[in-house]
């Protein structure tokens, strides 16, 4: 049975490609706008400052219809990304926010959906960390202010002893 399966495939694929040199097939083109991630080109090429601008025009330009939703997952993207020199989570969050409110059901409102939670974490992760290193600090302060007070009464106790061999002789 299998035999019969694989004759048949070969028999096909020889078909298809008697028909591509007769000039009757082709093999189908791939369309690498929708076949990559829109930002992949910017990662490689690292030209920030033009992929901004182009998603800022392309926002102004299509005025709530079609491409509106890519644009704003790459002004996203821009500014979540911390490679970028455009990084600023808060701004990444507000066009996040916006495309899921104007696109809910599209793929890029899930992707940003997603982003979204990575950055409330990280912003979350980060002011607990910028609390820690607060705390730390004024622990800091107070064990320099605990010796200082120790050193003194170190100080004052030497004091008390000369004082008191003074006395005694």
């Amino acid at each position: 049975m299998w035999r019969r399966a694989a004759q048949s495939t070969t028999l096909g694929l020889v078909l298809v490609g008697l028909l591509m040199l007769a000039g009757c097939a082709s093999l189908p083109s791939f369309d690498k706008s929708r076949g990559t991630f829109p930002p992949q080109q910017v990662m490689e090429d690292g030209n920030y400052a033009r992929f901004l601008a182009e998603n800022r025009q392309k926002l102004e330009s299509c005025q709530g219809g079609t491409g509106c939703e890519v644009a704003l997952f790459n002004l996203g993207f821009v500014h979540a990304y911390p490679q970028s020199p455009y990084h600023d989570p808060r701004k990444a969050l507000q066009y996040f926010d916006d495309l899921i409110k104007k696109y809910p059901q599209t793929p890029w409102a899930f992707e940003g959906r997603a982003w979204r939670a990575l950055l409330n974490e990280n912003l979350a992760s980060e002011e607990k960390r910028r609390r820690l290193q607060s705390d730390l600090r004024s622990k800091d302060a107070a064990i320099r202010t605990l010796r200082t007070q120790l050193g003194r009464s170190r100080e004052i106790d030497i004091e008390i002893d000369k004082k008191e061999r003074e006395l005694l002789r």
